[in-house]
């Protein structure tokens, strides 16, 4: 069986960057999440991949750090726990 690729954190980055744009600019992570998903077209076994602490998938941990580096760069904004924003470059 052929590994799934699994993409970079940079690739996710700019993932969640695109996802925030085509939502308007502000969104809670399950709906940020659902676009990236589709946006690049993740097959079901990237999307799905546990974790290895057991503690949930993959791309949700992944994604958890790429929203905190995106933050600790000044590109999105926790609005309040669950929603994220763009900031105005």
């Amino acid at each position: 069986m052929k590994k799934a690729y699994f993409p970079t954190n940079a690739i996710l980055e700019d993932a969640i960057l695109d996802a925030l744009k085509k939502l308007g600019g502000v969104a809670d992570v399950p709906a940020i999440n659902t676009t990236l998903i589709e946006t690049l077209q993740l097959p079901k076994e990237v999307v799905e991949l546990e974790d290895e602490s057991g503690l949930g998938t993959k791309l949700d941990y992944r994604l958890r750090w790429c929203r905190t580096n995106l933050k600790a760069k000044g590109k999105i904004e926790n609005v309040k726990r669950g929603t994220w924003r763009l900031v105005s470059e």
